[in-house]
């Protein structure tokens, strides 16, 4: 096409745009090379943006065109459909020209050359809401290579080709179909690739020629991009399928990840602004993302960034709550979202959590009927989007580096899927002060968690509020026990554990715990769930003497012992008759598994006394005695 035969119709997309729409017109009309005509689409403008352009037509050579609101592929392309020029010249109703932009853009088409240019391009200066500069040549931040040469990089990250700062030949855009009308994000990408993969050449100005405005009320920001990004996510995916023959794996290295990146960082977003909706959209696109790249489930996150969700479970805690909130808040890695389970409170606890939620929109309370401790960690990991739980009790207080510490290993390969991170913790009183730094130091039992005879020998001193834990690993091995008021949390890691989930313990103390609590069972409660919890594990794991495993005999038995004896001795001073049968059935059960003779003394002595209850108070309440007597018969 001769040089002669060149003319540029410009087109410029309206909805909603009076704010900015006679800046980018002054731009336009300031250019050192006229444009040939000016078309202005109004797409169903529900402010005087129109009427602003029909005053500037007054006074300049300039068309509006008016449609229905179908979103700016369907305007551009309106307009485009009107223009008679042989270059089109698109600018959006926010940005603005420097008045060399058409002038430089159009100089390749003005050349005779044998390859056929598409488009001419260039780079930008980002600005704000306000038209302060906020980065110039803001291309060159970015990792994208301009000019456009190689499909590959085309398809692994934005094309970062704004319709502002392009000059595009008109036959080309009608020889593929122009935009995308599907599409309210992401159709100037669409229509990019195509032009590439057309065979159409491109030129790259490194000099800004113009001012793109950046700030949350653009179309970068709609509420529709984020279903847009996953129509052409799909498109791409049907357009460039992976050909293992030739070695190219356009959708699993190069189309999904790219997209999965972007999905978790909408969620991310979304999530922390409360759009719930959209963030649970997020996580189904994620998930089909996740299996272009590995149709099977990996034993590691396909993503860097991970996604947490904190988890309080409240229930009459007023004077604590707000501490252990602030604990969350002013934390090192931020928190994407906070729940909050009442579980029944009648105190002030709830009414604080709503007061911190008015400024947070990551906080949620959720309220609920009593069900204790397990049940409220339940209800919030259903109510949770994240890919990591991050519990805390009421009563505990997190360091500010807790999540960073604890987040640091989910995202490395590995061979086993990690099930939990935990740390250590310190213990303070109920005012806050030190009582003992480093508490797991002088617990028995190793950490990590290695083998299962140590997770059955002790208490797996694992606190929840010390712990990160994988959502995913949480649900498949149903979460915590609700009918256990205390020991859920070692019964939930036993389980994590034989289920084959890794475990990686960090040394240092990442909380404060306090071992008086503000709620929680009392004694009766519980004794009732220690001999609920044992009777659980010896039901799961009985004694195999043909394979030489004594669990019951040697680990299970001897670790529960003292603990019902001294829930005996409760039971017998101030337990009601119902709770005393029940401590003397749980004594008679763990006394099987005794060595044969300390089994007869104790069925043939302490066992028949207790049957007496003026006997049996006199002999409990020498608990020296029975303490050296738990010793001695394990």
């Amino acid at each position: 096409m001769a040089a002669a035969d060149h003319s540029v119709s410009v087109i410029i997309p309206l909805y909603n745009g009076a704010r900015y729409i006679q800046e980018a017109l002054d731009s336009v009309f300031a250019q050192v090379l006229p444009a040939a005509e000016v078309i202005v689409v109004d797409d169903g403008s529900t402010d005087d943006g129109p009427d602003i352009v029909r005053r500037c037509s007054a006074t300049h050579k300039l068309t509006l065109l008016h449609k229905e609101n179908g979103g700016q592929s369907s305007a551009r392309n309106f307009g485009i459909r009107h223009a008679r020029g042989s270059l089109i010249a698109l600018l959006d109703q926010d940005d603005i020209w420097y008045p060399n932009h058409l002038s430089e853009l159009i100089g390749p088409f003005l050349t005779t050359e044998h390859r056929k240019i598409g488009w001419t391009y260039s780079n930008l200066d980002e600005i704000g809401a306000d038209g302060r500069l906020h980065t110039r040549a803001a291309l060159n931040l970015g990792s994208a290579e301009h000019p456009k040469l190689d499909l590959y990089k085309c398809l692994q990250e934005d094309m970062f080709i704004l319709p502002s700062a392009s000059l595009i030949l008109r036959s080309a855009f009608e020889a593929v179909g122009g935009f995308d009308e599907r599409l309210s994000g992401y159709e100037d990408d669409d229509l990019f690739v195509r032009l590439f993969v057309a065979g159409y050449h491109n030129i790259y100005f490194e000099e800004p020629l113009g001012q793109w405005r950046v700030y949350t009320g653009s179309s970068s920001f709609s509420a529709r991009m984020a279903t847009s990004r996953m129509i052409y996510a799909r498109k791409l995916l049907d357009a460039f399928p992976d050909q293992p023959t030739f070695g190219r794996f356009y959708g699993r290295e190069l189309l999904a990840p790219r997209f999965l990146r972007q999905v978790a960082e909408t969620a991310r977003d979304a999530l922390r602004r409360g759009d719930l909706v959209t963030t649970e959209t997020c996580l189904v696109d994620m998930e089909f993302l996740e299996r272009q790249i590995a149709p099977e489930p990996m034993p590691y996150p396909l993503r860097e960034e991970l996604l947490v969700t904190a988890i309080i479970p409240l229930h009459n805690g007023g004077p604590v709550v707000r501490e252990a909130l602030r604990s969350i808040l002013r934390q090192t890695r931020t928190v994407d979202e906070i729940i909050v389970v009442d579980d029944g409170s009648t105190d002030d606890g709830p009414a604080i959590v709503q007061e911190m939620a008015a400024s947070d929109p990551r906080l949620r309370l959720i309220r609920r009927p009593f069900g204790g401790q397990a049940s409220a960690r339940n209800a919030g990991v259903e109510h949770a989007h994240g890919d990591l739980i991050a519990f805390l009790d009421q009563d505990d207080i997190w360091y500010v580096n807790h999540l960073e510490v604890l987040l640091g290993p989910f995202p490395d390969e590995r061979p086993m899927e990690l099930g939990w991170t935990y740390g250590d913790v310190d213990e303070i009183a109920s005012d806050g002060s030190m009582l003992i730094r480093s508490y797991l130091g002088g617990q028995p039992g190793p950490h990590p968690k290695r083998d299962l005879f140590h997770c059955l020998r002790n208490d797996m001193n694992v606190f929840p509020s010390a712990s990160l834990i994988s959502r995913k690993a949480y649900l498949a091995v149903g979460g915590c026990d609700e009918r256990l008021a205390a020991y859920e949390d070692d019964d939930l890691f036993v389980r994590l554990f034989q289920a084959g989930y890794e475990n990686i313990h960090i040394p240092d103390p990442v909380c404060a715990w306090r071992r008086e609590r503000s709620a929680g069972p009392d004694d009766a409660g519980r004794a009732a769930s220690r001999r609920q919890y044992m009777r659980k594990l010896m039901q799961r794991f009985p004694d195999a003497p043909e394979a030489g495993r004594f669990f019951v005999r040697d680990l299970i038995a001897p670790r529960f012992f003292p603990g019902v004896l001294s829930d005996t001795r409760k039971a017998i001073e101030s337990g009601t008759a119902e709770q005393q049968q029940e401590a003397i059935a749980t004594l008679r059960l763990i006394s099987g598994y005794l060595p044969p003779r300390r089994r007869t003394m104790l069925r043939m002595t302490l066992l028949p006394a207790l049957r007496h209850p003026v006997l049996a108070r006199a002999i409990m309440r020498y608990r020296i005695m029975l303490y050296n007597l738990s010793r001695w018969f394990f």
